[in-house]
């Protein structure tokens, strides 16, 4: 019994004991476990944070790469949609941005133009030669955007015999030789103190000669009337270079560049006269420029003027006005114009439209000793190198910068060529049908029932012709940046003066209607009187 009882004993207490252990293990931390389920929890953390790390990463470089492709599409499109002008000559280096048209090619890339050639989509064509025979192919099939430094026909103008040889009273007398030799010999003898320069057709070879001397049978030469007492400054013979842009014709525009003019003065005191010193009288390469004629010099180089003021400075100085030879000289320009717009017209058969073609020329002429002007030829292509003189160099930019102002290659408006709606509705948001609309009065009762009634309601909208309406809008932009360039034709008018028959009678239908638009502004803001 005890042995059973003791048996009995022990069982029991191994079986508390395996009952306590369980319960101390139990209760007990499994280290190796912790150590296992610590390890998974760290190596968790770490691939969280790499994970994490990687989505930043790839966020950051996707931004990167966002903004390159951004700046890369930006420069291309900024690339492409600037606008592309190229140049051409025959026979001169005009691809030297450093040479002939070294100022064309600096203000044309101030002003957001980037060179190219033809086999591009171009804005403009800046020729050095009369185009229209060798570039004909390229020039009769323009787009609307695209510009061109001529107007076919201007050669009239522009050729040294016909311009001599047209009627004026600006232009000295002349005569082809031999074909006019008669009339020369008569006039001659008509004019006994008359002297006479024989120009060469093509060249600029000028020689003061005897009539006697005068080789009437040449065929390469004319002959025109030499202009004598002429006006001097400190002494020196000079000539007026006036930087002249025509615009339209058909009606006619025609603008003066009056922010300065370019005054050459030969390098020879006048006097003593002698007609083989051609230094005394001519204007050659190497003229004296106005900083370093004497009375001159100080108000050019010290004050700041330019070289027109500072010569009506001088002027002034001797008891004289030169406000009405500025007229003269506008008035002498105008007349070439109105003389041979009938050519140009004419030329211009040969293209689909006008509106492609500006011409910039410079007009040389000489006054006497009463300031009474004369003009003596126009320079196709005028010279703008300052190669020669420096100081010239701004004169030649401010025209070439007033120039693209006023015939709209400045104001190119970028990708507008592609498509033609939105090109015309980016012309619509410079120049509408409501800032060319005139004589309200007029076109409400004169004419609203009849177009036929008066001359001023071809301005009215329904009567005017789609020709007219696009050239008033053109001429409308030219106003709004013209810059420095006044208007020479139409001439300057007077606010709500009547316009007498007899000033517009000799003016073909679209110049009358063009004269009246401008008076029907002038009479609603002075400044387009002007």
């Amino acid at each position: 019994m005890e042995d059973n009882q003791s048996n009995d004993t022990k069982e029991s207490s191994e079986e508390e004991r395996k009952i306590i252990n369980k319960a101390l293990l139990e209760e007990k931390p499994d280290i190796h476990n912790n150590k296992i389920n610590t390890g998974i929890d760290t190596n968790m953390t770490i691939c969280l944070l790499i994970c994490i790390v990687g989505v930043a990463l790839g966020i950051i470089l996707e931004i990167v790469n966002v903004q390159n492709n951004n700046r890369k599409t930006y420069k291309e499109e900024t690339k492409r949609e600037r606008p592309t002008y190229w140049v051409y000559s025959a026979y001169s280096d005009v691809e030297n941005r450093n040479g002939l048209l070294k100022h064309v090619h600096l203000v044309l890339g101030r002003i957001g133009f980037e060179k190219s050639t033809n086999n591009t989509p171009w804005a403009l064509l800046w020729s050095h030669d009369y185009p229209f025979r060798v570039l004909y192919p390229n020039l009769h099939r323009l787009k609307p955007h695209q510009k061109l430094n001529h107007f076919p026909g201007t050669g009239f103008i522009t050729n040294k015999v016909d311009l001599a040889t047209s009627k004026s009273n600006y232009i000295p007398k002349a005569f082809k030789l031999p074909q006019n030799k008669n009339e020369f010999i008569k006039y001659a003898s008509e004019n006994k103190n008359a002297l006479f320069l024989e120009k060469h057709n093509q060249h600029r070879g000028v020689v003061l000669k005897n009539v006697t001397e005068i080789d009437l049978s040449s065929g390469e030469s004319f002959v025109q009337e030499y202009v004598q007492k002429p006006f001097l400054v400190d002494g020196h013979r000079f000539d007026i270079g006036v930087y002249v842009v025509l615009t339209s014709v058909d009606p006619l525009r025609v603008y003066w560049y009056k922010g300065d003019i370019l005054f050459r003065y030969c390098p020879v005191k006048y006097y003593p006269f002698d007609p083989k010193n051609l230094d005394k009288y001519v204007v050659g390469d190497d003229y004296l420029p106005t900083w370093e004629v004497p009375s001159l010099a100080h108000p050019y180089t010290a004050l700041g003027f330019g070289m027109k003021d500072v010569f009506d400075i001088y002027v002034k100085s001797k008891g004289k006005d030169p406000a009405k030879m500025w007229e003269e000289v506008q008035s002498a320009i105008a007349e070439v114009f109105l003389t041979k717009e009938k050519y140009i017209i004419e030329a211009l058969k040969n293209y689909p439209s006008a509106e492609n073609f500006f011409e910039l020329m410079r007009f040389d002429l000489v006054v006497d000793e009463d300031l009474k002007v004369y003009l003596l030829e126009a320079n196709m292509s005028p010279n703008l190198s300052s190669a020669h003189y420096p100081p010239n160099q701004l004169l030649y930019e401010q025209v070439l910068y007033n120039l693209f102002s006023l015939t709209g290659v400045t104001n190119y408006v970028n990708g507008y060529n592609i498509n033609e709606r939105d090109y015309t509705a980016a012309q619509n948001m410079v120049s509408s049908q409501k800032n060319i609309a005139v004589w309200g009065n007029e076109c409400t009762k004169l004419c609203k029932d009849n177009c036929e009634s008066h001359t001023i309601c071809g301005l009215c909208r329904p009567c005017m012709n789609n020709k007219l309406k696009n050239s008033l809008l053109r001429a409308y932009k030219e106003y709004l940046h013209r810059g420095d360039f006044g208007r020479i034709f139409p001439p300057a008018l007077e606010p709500n003066k009547e316009v007498s028959d007899d000033k517009i009678k000799s003016l073909s239908e679209k110049n009358k209607l063009q004269y009246l638009w401008y008076q029907g502004k002038c009479n609603r803001d002075v400044k387009w009187c002007t």
